[in-house]
């Protein structure tokens, strides 16, 4: 017996089914290509944020140490100044310079003494206050600024830190070195100067008087680090 042809209702809903089913899938893949372009622009954007937080870090951090760099140093002076002056309250700066740096080069090679100044400048930043900044000012030299209210005595006691700090013996890839010694120079504001270069050039004077002291009767030998 011949099956009944199909009512023109079936035929209208077969035809609307079709097209659910089409604009669903349709549908489907617009998604699909929608989360397919987000994903892409979320990895360049992501791409981009992180080259642009490398280059701020290069910018402003010693691609050696890690530790902020000279124009990171100047900026937090310059504001610290402002603040001491209107407070009417002071701050200081050490100088830092390792003495007979040069010698651990020749003697050991470079990648050794990048290697120490890694280690020194990790040793000078534990021994500062949270609020205070330690920096790589260049080549062997650190520079640490000491705000909030931070007077002679307490530079006196954070550079005697520091200097017991570098003092300590190193073991650098079988190295090791036991005769590092720092000179510091302390500057105090006001007193010492106002505006911030003449703060540092006083302090880098007072790191060469101690260093030339250090190198007079009786001061610490400062000599080449021993292989041992």
């Amino acid at each position: 017996m011949p099956l009944p042809a199909p009512t023109r209702s079936q035929l209208a809903g077969d035809s609307r089914n079709s097209g659910d089913e089409t604009g669903a899938a349709a549908l489907r893949r617009e998604n699909g290509i929608l989360k397919q372009k987000n994903e892409q622009l979320i990895r360049r954007l992501s791409n981009v944020s992180r080259r642009a937080l490398a280059a701020d870090r290069l910018a402003h951090h010693d691609g050696l140490t890690g530790l902020p760099n000279r124009l990171v140093l100047i900026k937090r002076l310059q504001r610290a100044l402002a603040v001491a002056r209107r407070q009417r309250s002071s701050l200081s700066l050490l100088f830092v310079d390792l003495d007979g740096f040069k010698r651990v080069n020749d003697r050991f090679g470079h990648r050794t003494g990048d290697l120490l100044l890694t280690v020194v400048g990790a040793r000078i930043a534990a021994c500062v206050r949270f609020d205070d900044i330690a920096c790589r000012y260049g080549g062997d030299e650190f520079v640490v600024l000491l705000g909030n209210d931070a007077d002679p005595l307490v530079a006196a006691r954070t550079a005697r830190s520091i200097r017991e700090s570098i003092g300590r013996h190193y073991a650098i890839e079988g190295q090791r070195l036991t005769t590092i010694t720092a000179s510091i120079g302390i500057a105090t504001y006001p007193d010492d100067g106002l505006r911030y270069d003449v703060l540092l050039g006083r302090a880098d004077d007072a790191m060469y008087r101690d260093k030339a002291a250090r190198k007079g009767p009786g001061g610490p030998p400062g000599g080449p680090p021993d292989q041992g």
